[in-house]
């Protein structure tokens, strides 16, 4: 798999949810416990700069992170990390905290997961039916189909819940929220 073009994308969609957030919108309840919309869009920008720092091996940028500020430090973030992850950076080993130190191409691949399951936690706080990409919903279910099943990756206080159960006939975006411990509001099921 293409992390890289995968990851673009997934960045392109979640830019899309962020930059539609309202102005009273900052405030409301995440299916991520404790969490705040701004609060995910945060963790994503902190991500973004955390991460393209260690791929470029420059100076961490820290970008301004006011509400009026979050969907722009967003996109300029992730310009910045996605450029930062070229051939070069997919060699190197990041030290990934819950996960450990993972290779550069792990270490893509789970990025890739939190961005585009994030952007659903997004449109779920909002009232919003999320407009997966299966192609992306498929290929993130596999990569974190090989998450362990054990602190600190999953469970309470863990980077991820625990699974629950999705219908046999579940959409690809379905069952990766439903493996990461999400359950899908009634109304926003399909």
């Amino acid at each position: 798999m293409d992390f890289l073009a995968l990851t673009t994308r997934a960045h392109q969609a979640t830019g899309k949810t962020i930059a539609g957030i309202g102005t009273d919108d900052w405030d409301r309840s995440t299916p991520c416990a404790e969490w705040a919309v701004r609060d995910i869009v945060k963790h994503l920008i902190d991500n973004n700069e955390h991460r393209a720092a260690q791929a470029s091996g420059r100076p961490r940028r820290t970008r301004p992170t006011t509400d009026d500020d979050l969907a722009r430090s967003y996109e300029e973030s992730s310009a910045e990390f996605l450029a930062a992850f070229g051939a070069q950076a997919l060699e190197k080993t990041f030290d990934f905290g819950t996960f450990g130190p993972l290779p550069g191409k792990n270490a893509l691949a789970v990025l890739f997961v939190d961005n585009l399951v994030h952007g659903w936690d997004l449109d779920a706080a909002l009232g919003r039916e999320h407009d997966w990409d299966d192609e992306l919903a498929t290929a993130a279910f596999r990569v974190a189909s090989r998450y362990p099943d054990v602190m600190p990756v999953r469970g309470p206080g863990g980077a991820f819940d625990h699974a629950v159960e999705s219908p046999p006939d579940a959409a690809p975006g379905d069952r990766l929220i439903a493996l990461l411990g999400r359950s899908i509001p009634p109304t926003l099921r399909r």
